[in-house]
């Protein structure tokens, strides 16, 4: 049995101690910059974070092998090119959430295998989950981040929602928020973008957000958002902290995991989250992270 995953580079080192940790009876097989496979004696429910899609990997095969009637196609590097025929049948087919994604994966100039996957309701609907955003002028990659986070598990943002964003220099995810009609307070010591600054539905406090106190917003706040550059351990402390004086409806976090010591502390933050109330919760790689992760917490 083997099983197939796609991620960014940046991310493989953390998904091989994942999968050690996880599925120690799994063994790394074939694998190239962002596509690895593992082999099993037996069938697992396999499922890592670490990754943007994974499933069953079902072969290499030479492209004449290739006779699918719905199949997305998805390459590893930007330079190669699709060749027509296959394009075109990516181009034509459709998954919906539940049914079975056979993936094409051109690893390599006439190199390809298949892999079988369930489309969840968080999969994008893009081959090998690559992002659906569209490019735009931003203060940082943040943008992208709260974008993708909002678009996979169809956040439930609303006009005039009032977001406390840890962190926000330079102003990427508030952009987005802001784009989104709601309004944003900014808890970071650095500068803000120009241009968010001047919003109107923009406040800036400078300050870290460890000083925050329930005197600091005369609002009730409707979502906790962090994609600040600071261990996951610090960030969920204050988290929890913050919830004694404040009951926010919705958490987006990225945590940025740069070590084994944090990757093994992953479900003590899930504890934490249960802790905190939270109904619904889980853990997303998206399209644009690098060593992180998407926590989403919903009530």
């Amino acid at each position: 049995m083997f099983y197939f995953t796609l991620t960014n580079p940046e991310a493989e080192d953390l998904l091989k101690e994942e999968i050690m940790l996880s599925y120690p009876n799994l063994r790394l097989s074939y694998s190239r910059p962002g596509f690895l496979t593992f082999k099993a004696d037996k069938e697992v429910n396999f499922s890592p974070v670490f990754c943007r899609v994974s499933g069953v990997c079902v072969g290499k095969f030479p492209k004449e092998e290739l006779n699918y009637a719905r199949a997305w196609v998805w390459k590893r590097e930007e330079s190669l090119s699709i060749p027509s025929d296959l394009k075109e049948l990516s181009e034509k087919t459709n998954f919906r959430p539940g049914e079975k994604v056979t993936l094409i994966m051109m690893v390599g100039p006439d190199e390809y295998w298949v892999g079988e996957y369930t489309m969840k309701p968080t999969h994008f609907q893009t081959p090998g989950e690559v992002s659906s955003i569209l490019e735009t002028e931003s203060p940082s990659r943040a943008y992208y981040k709260i974008a993708e986070a909002a678009e996979a598990f169809d956040l439930p943002f609303d006009h005039g929602e009032i977001v406390l964003e840890l962190g926000s220099a330079p102003g990427g995810a508030t952009q987005f928020l802001l784009e989104q009609d709601m309004k944003v307070y900014g808890v970071d010591p650095a500068d803000m973008d120009a241009k968010i600054v001047k919003h109107v539905n923009f406040r800036h406090y400078r300050m870290p957000f460890e000083h925050i106190t329930k005197d600091t917003f005369k609002q009730d706040i409707d979502w906790v958002i962090s994609d600040v550059n600071l261990p996951p351990t610090v960030v969920m402390k204050e988290v929890v902290r913050l919830h004694e004086f404040m009951e926010p409806m919705g958490l987006v976090l990225t945590l940025k995991i740069n070590d084994s010591k944090h990757l093994r502390l992953l479900w003590n933050f899930m504890d934490d989250i249960v802790a905190l109330g939270y109904e619904r919760y889980a853990l997303k790689y998206l399209p644009s992270h690098r060593q992180e992760l998407c926590l989403v917490a919903l009530r």
